[in-house]
C-alpha cells in the first residue's frame, strides 16, 4: 500500500475535427491535471403503503470523465490552446522607406508608420527640407514603429513631415486568438509516483476542452493558463483514459 504522489513529464497532441495529430509539444510544467469521473443515479421508489418513498431498485449509470489541467509553460502552441486561437509562423523582410508623407496629430498623438521593428540607424524625419531633431522636435517608438511630436517642439502642433526609415525582418509565432470554438487534444505523459518509486503512465486519448481562465498579460506573477472538459470515448478503445502503474 501506498500513497500517490506524481513527478510527471506531460505532453499535449493538439487534434483536428477529424481527431488527427496536429503535433505534439512537451513536456509542459503542469500544476494540475484532473481527472474526475462520476455517474447518474436512476431511482425506481417505492409506492407501496408499507415501503412509500424507499428504493426498489438504485442504478448507477457512468457519465463522462471531466478533465482539467493547468499549466505555467507559455510557449505559443500551448497559450493557443488557452486563448482559443490558431498558431501562424510571422516571417517579414526588412526593407527601407524614403520621403514618406505622412501627418503628425496634434496634441502629441502616435502616428504608426506601417512597419515595426525599426532600425535605430538610418532615421529622417523632415518637415518641408527642414530635419527634425529626435527627442526635441519627435519621438519614436522603434519596436511599434510609431512617431509622435513633442511639446514644445518645431511640429507640437502635428502637420505634414516626410519620413524616411529602415525596417528590420521579423520572425516568430502569431496567436490568432477566439478562433476556435473548442479545444480538442489528447493529454498523455509518464512520470514516477514519489511514494513507492514506481513508474507510471496516463493517457486521456481524446479530450474536448474550454479554457477555464483568463490569461492576464498584465500579471505581476507567472502567468498560468487552465483548460476543462470532457473525455471522449474514441471509436476502437476500450475507455477514454488510461492508468498504468508500472512494476518493471
Amino acid at each position: 500500500m501506498s500513497g500517490l504522489l506524481v513527478a510527471g513529464n506531460f505532453f499535449i497532441d493538439r487534434l483536428n475535427a477529424q481527431g488527427q495529430s496536429l503535433g505534439i509539444f512537451g513536456p509542459i510544467n503542469m500544476t494540475k491535471l484532473t481527472v474526475k469521473t462520476d455517474a447518474d443515479t436512476v431511482t425506481r421508489p417505492s409506492k407501496k403503503k408499507e415501503s412509500y418513498g424507499q428504493a426498489l431498485d438504485d442504478v448507477k449509470i457512468a457519465k463522462p470523465a471531466e478533465v482539467a489541467c493547468e499549466f505555467d509553460d507559455q510557449p505559443a502552441e500551448l497559450l493557443a490552446l488557452a486563448l482559443m486561437g490558431k498558431v501562424k509562423a510571422l516571417n517579414e523582410g526588412s526593407g527601407t522607406v524614403t520621403d514618406e508623407a505622412k501627418t503628425l496629430p496634434a496634441n502629441q498623438g502616435w502616428l504608426e508608420l506601417g512597419h515595426k521593428n525599426l532600425a535605430t540607424d538610418g532615421l529622417v524625419v523632415k518637415q518641408g527640407s527642414t530635419p527634425l531633431t529626435l527627442g526635441t522636435d519627435f519621438e519614436i517608438n522603434y519596436a511599434l514603429g510609431m512617431i509622435r511630436s513633442v511639446e514644445g517642439g518645431a511640429v507640437a502642433a502635428g502637420g505634414s513631415i516626410t519620413v524616411t526609415y529602415q525596417h528590420n525582418a521579423r520572425s516568430g509565432k502569431t496567436i490568432e486568438g477566439g478562433m476556435e470554438s473548442q479545444v480538442r487534444a489528447r493529454i498523455f505523459g509518464e512520470g514516477t509516483n514519489l511514494a513507492n518509486g514506481k513508474a507510471i503512465e496516463l493517457e486521456i486519448f481524446d479530450a474536448s476542452m474550454m479554457p477555464d481562465k483568463e490569461i492576464d498579460f498584465a500579471a505581476s506573477e507567472f502567468v498560468s493558463g487552465g483548460l476543462s472538459g470532457t473525455a471522449k470515448l474514441p471509436q476502437g478503445k476500450t475507455s477514454p483514459f488510461t492508468y498504468t502503474e508500472l512494476d518493471a
